[in-house]
């Protein structure tokens, strides 16, 4: 095959096995007809512009070139043969060949220009809930923290939550944190979870700062006192005298007020607690683990008489198939898959009994860390109890605080320290009449029917005046 075209009275023609570069014109290039196969007409004029020619019959210049510093191949498309002149073409071709011999490789320049274009059309589709699960699957999270995530920003950023996080302004942040003043602590709370998001969009380069930064820099931040509520010592002995009087008469069902004493003498955390399964105890060391701890280490509890008599119960009175300790209530029975949730409407009831300041689950483990203070237990040991970590060095690598046996018999202590909070009536041996007494298994013996009361001494109603006049 070749092609035969007339320029100033000449006939050129081009042959299929040796297309030699040849001086384009514009009537040249309008009568090329295609072939079997794609092929490049080169100029001469312009070295390294070329009329493509593809096989539908489609024309287009293009200018090839090597980048000098590299010695890398450079394609430059400029245009539809039909559509770009030739002088035009040649200018083009001439200005993209320039800049390769420069060393600047114009086509890598030109990608990274439409990946970075690209970039910031998806930049600017992320909305603050894309982020979020961006930032929540980039992080190994316990389920509770993501469970929180998912609530706290829908919930309580609802002004920008479907609005592009590069659209997000400091003064858009500012002015929702100012406007949450009426509820301080849920919005700070939900201003931390944000502020973590938006930072991890920083270090995507998905926005080059953090607009939470502002609240911080102006000063803006909630002072938010840390919680402290607790059973004051003198009210321990109301608050266990209503359990026993709710659960003995069985006014409380038996798993709720089995947990709430769990928590009190154990000061595990609400969700440490209620995840609780059969397969974490150790019977042959009398122990159990909780395994999902906040700080991620295993926290080992040795049972105590009363933790070991609290667990037989459980044992005996739990759906077979379940593997938590406290199971969830359906309807009048136990689940047989579920835990329980929360024991926040049985406190309610044990503090209105006990006529005290209303408790919530988290109080009982300020409780706990409170009677090991009073028991005079060892910081190192609280520490130990509580699964804080001791950071010394000589606690870390020569005293082993953490020894089951002396945990063991620190819980017990904080055991027989309820117990004997428990006032129970009776008939003073001397006297022959009723009074109240301080006794040792009071628990045991009243709601697990595993022991016998042993009077101590006789007592009377426990105030903090009462406390306060003995310290005189």
């Amino acid at each position: 095959m070749s092609l035969s075209t007339e320029t100033s009275n000449k006939v050129i023609h081009l042959n299929k096995a040796n297309d030699k570069p040849i001086k384009l014109t514009n009537k040249m290039i309008s009568n090329i007809l295609p072939r079997a196969k794609r092929f490049d007409i080169k100029d001469t004029l312009v070295t390294g512009l070329r009329v493509r020619v593809n096989t539908t019959g489609s024309k287009r210049f293009i200018a090839v070139g090597r980048v000098k510093t590299t010695n890398q191949t450079r394609t430059l498309t400029i245009g539809d043969a039909d559509l770009v002149s030739l002088d035009d073409a040649r200018v083009s071709a001439r200005n993209f060949l320039g800049e390769l011999q420069q060393g600047v490789d114009v086509t890598k320049i030109e990608a990274e220009k439409i990946a970075s274009a690209k970039i910031e059309n998806k930049i600017k589709s992320i909305m603050l809930t894309d982020a979020m699960e961006l930032y929540l699957n980039a992080r190994q999270l316990k389920p509770s923290t993501v469970k929180g995530y998912r609530y706290e920003i829908p919930m309580y950023c609802a002004d920008f939550i479907n609005k592009p996080v590069n659209d997000i302004s400091e003064e858009d942040i500012c002015s929702w944190y100012l406007n949450g003043r009426d509820r301080p602590t849920a919005i700070d709370k939900a201003f931390r979870s944000l502020k973590a998001i938006m930072q991890y969009m920083v270090g995507t380069k998905m926005i080059s700062f953090n607009p939470c930064e502002a609240v911080n820099v102006r000063k803006m931040r909630y002072k938010i006192k840390p919680r402290t509520r607790l059973i004051e010592t003198h009210n321990i002995t109301k608050f266990i005298d209503a359990w026993i009087g709710l659960v003995g008469n069985n006014k409380v069902n038996s798993v709720q007020g089995d947990f709430v004493l769990w928590l009190l003498m154990t000061g595990l955390r609400l969700d440490e607690a209620r995840t609780l399964k059969w397969s974490d105890i150790d019977s042959d060391n009398f122990l159990i683990t909780v395994q999902d701890t906040k700080n991620g280490n295993p926290h080992a509890l040795p049972f105590t008489p009363l933790m070991s008599d609290l667990l037989d119960r459980r044992k005996k009175d739990n759906p077979e198939a379940n593997p938590y300790i406290f199971p969830a209530r359906i309807g009048k029975g136990l689940s047989e898959e579920k835990h329980i949730v929360d024991c926040r409407k049985t406190l309610d009831k044990i503090s209105d009994d006990a006529n005290i300041p209303t408790i919530r689950p988290h109080d009982l483990r300020r409780s706990f860390a409170t009677i090991l203070e009073e028991l005079d237990i060892s910081e190192s040991n609280i520490k130990s109890l509580m699964n804080h970590v001791d950071g010394t060095v000589t606690r870390k690598n020569y005293i082993q605080s953490a020894n089951i046996e002396v945990k063991r018999s620190n819980l017990h202590k904080v055991a027989c320290y309820i117990e004997e909070a428990a006032t129970i009536e009776s008939i003073h041996p001397e006297h022959q009449q009723t009074a109240y007494f301080v006794c040792d298994n009071a628990i045991r013996d009243i709601v697990y029917g595993t022991s016998n009361i042993s009077l101590v001494v006789v007592k009377g109603e426990v105030t903090a005046k009462d406390r306060l006049n003995a310290m005189r």
